[in-house]
Formats: C-alpha cells, sequence, structure tokens
C-alpha cells in the first residue's frame, strides 16, 4: 500500500483497541464490527483510526501465529468463519470505503435540498462592491437600539447563535457564520451560510447530520471552511489560538478586500456580557479563544473607532 491519506495502515495507524480481528470468529463479523464503525457514523474519524490500527495489528499477529505455527484452533479448509483473514479482509473494505468517502470533495446531495455550494471566488464576487455590517452577539448590541442601522447595510452577518430582536439587533440576515460543533439557528432561512471547521472530517459530518433542507440558498465549500489558517495560511506558530467565528469571518472579509464599507456592530470582545440564543445563554463563553489578541488586531487595523461601531474600510 501506498502512504496517501487513508493508506499505509501498519505504518499510519495505532492506538486503543475496540476488537481482536481473530475473536471475529462468527458466521456474522458485523456483530463484532458495530462498535468500531459506530466511531465512523459518529464522524470520530481520529478515534475511528486509533481503534482500527490497535484491531489490525492484533489481527495480523494473530493471524501470523496460525500460519506460522499451526495448532489444534487452527481453522479447517474451507471454515471462513473462524478464517481471521475474512474478519480482517471486512475492516480492510469497510476502512477503504471510509477513506474513500473522506477524501472526496463536494457533491450533490438530495439532503442539501435547493442549496449551491460556492467556492472562496464565488463568495468574493457576491460580496464585492457592497456595504457589510458584522453583528456581534454582545450585551452592548441586545441593551441598544440599533436596529434600522443594522437593517440599513447591503449585507447583513451574525454568527453562531444570534438572537434577533429587531429594534436593537435589525430584523436581516443575509450571512450566517457558524462553528460545525452544533446546530444553532441553522434552521433559520438566509441567502448564505459559512460553516467553519478545523477538521475537514468532522466538518463534512456536521454538515451532512446538521444542515437544514431549504434554510439556506448557498452553502460555503472547502475552501472557505478555515479562513484564517486556510486562506490567509496563519499557521498555529504565528496565531497560536483557535480563532473565533467573528475573528475568522472579519479576517476573511479584511483578505479579500472587495467592501467599500466593513463595519463591526457591538464588537466589544464580550466585555458586556453576551447577548444569544435562551439555549446558548445557558454555554459559557468559551475559554480556547484570545480575545485581547483579536481585539489587538482588529484596532490595528481599524480606520475608525466609535462608541458601538469599528470600521475597517
Amino acid at each position: 500500500m501506498g502512504r496517501e491519506p487513508g493508506h499505509g495502515l501498519r505504518h499510519r495507524l495505532g492506538g486503543h483497541g475496540l476488537l481482536r480481528v481473530g475473536e471475529v470468529a462468527q458466521p456474522d463479523p458485523q456483530v463484532h464490527l458495530r462498535p468500531l464503525l459506530g466511531l465512523a457514523d459518529r464522524g470520530e474519524w481520529r478515534e475511528f483510526q486509533d481503534a482500527l490500527g490497535r484491531s489490525l495489528d492484533v489481527g495480523l499477529h494473530d493471524l501470523d501465529s496460525r500460519v506460522t505455527a499451526p495448532g489444534p484452533d487452527t481453522a479447517a479448509p474451507g471454515d471462513e468463519a473462524d478464517d481471521p483473514r475474512t474478519a480482517l479482509n471486512t475492516l480492510l473494505a469497510h476502512y477503504a470505503d471510509l477513506a474513500r468517502s473522506r477524501r472526496r470533495g463536494p457533491v450533490a446531495d438530495p439532503v442539501f435540498g435547493d442549496t449551491t455550494w460556492i467556492s472562496l471566488g464565488e463568495f468574493r464576487n457576491r460580496i464585492a462592491g457592497r456595504s457589510v455590517c458584522l453583528v456581534a452577539n454582545s450585551g452592548q448590541v441586545g441593551s441598544g437600539s440599533l436596529g434600522a442601522e443594522i437593517d440599513a447595510y447591503d449585507l447583513v452577518v451574525r454568527f453562531n447563535s444570534y438572537r434577533i430582536d429587531p429594534a436593537a439587533t435589525g430584523a436581516r440576515t443575509d450571512i450566517h457564520v457558524t462553528i460545525h460543533k452544533h446546530a444553532l439557528n441553522w434552521d433559520q432561512r438566509v441567502d448564505t451560510r459559512l460553516v467553519f471547521g478545523g477538521d475537514v472530517g468532522a466538518w463534512r459530518s456536521s454538515l451532512r447530520n446538521r444542515l437544514v433542507p431549504g434554510a439556506q440558498k448557498h452553502l460555503g465549500d472547502d475552501s472557505l471552511r478555515w479562513p484564517l489558517r486556510e486562506v490567509g495560511k496563519v499557521g498555529p506558530q504565528e496565531w497560536p489560538a483557535i480563532p473565533t467565528t467573528g475573528f475568522n469571518t472579519l479576517f476573511l472579509l479584511d483578505f479579500l478586500d472587495v467592501n467599500p464599507v466593513i463595519d463591526l456592530i457591538g464588537f466589544d470582545f464580550y466585555e458586556s456580557g453576551a447577548y444569544r440564543t435562551s439555549e446558548a445563554m445557558r454555554m459559557p463563553v468559551t475559554s480556547v479563544h484570545e480575545y485581547a489578541d483579536e481585539k489587538t488586531w482588529v484596532l490595528d487595523r481599524a480606520t475608525k473607532v466609535t462608541g458601538h461601531k469599528i470600521s475597517l474600510r
């Protein structure tokens, strides 16, 4: 086997095993494969690889022992149910199918309804020349009265678990940008939905499991999946923290540089608290992001700062 992604199993895979191939000596090996395949069904790709690697190592060792030192438990000729090679071949076939599916690009999927994939270039063309505002899920927005001002922009961008109060937040949402790890507001109708995620396998699994048919006209493809890292090529050494959804988005717009107006509304980096859906308000503000660094980056590039608005153009 080669050493491409999904191949070179003995070389690439290792970890914690869920089953011994030699123990799959049953007419129906699927019974013993279910725990392993369940990891793949849930999108836990790395855990699946670890488990499969250990299973193959154990199974191959068991198979080698049977071939080189046959004993009373050696399978009789024609007894395929007791031959560990049968279970090993089944495991390899499942892994090959999953590896091929994981490496495929976006394909037409009937559960997406009328949704159309858009690439980085297509997204750029759709937003070019238009004024855009990015509305933070902050207490400053929720307690304000900026609704009419927000709705006056050509494009209104909202994030993750945004909450609508027309007088305070405005009523329109043209672009919803969200992390792939939860499904908050995925059922809200928007023109464009961008879903961010650092792990491409988990990202694809989330789209297939969480996307609501008819809730969006356009969906960002893999080229829009993780802007800071994949579009800007800013690596962990330069920016160690995981970027927030808002920062990924404003970085993308700043990078594309096709909008005459880019305004950030209510971006106080949670100094005024959060203003989100009731379900999301029960969740703590995550600590994996570096809000101070993001604030510094934004203010260094701001052309104007007022009480509630930061202008990047």
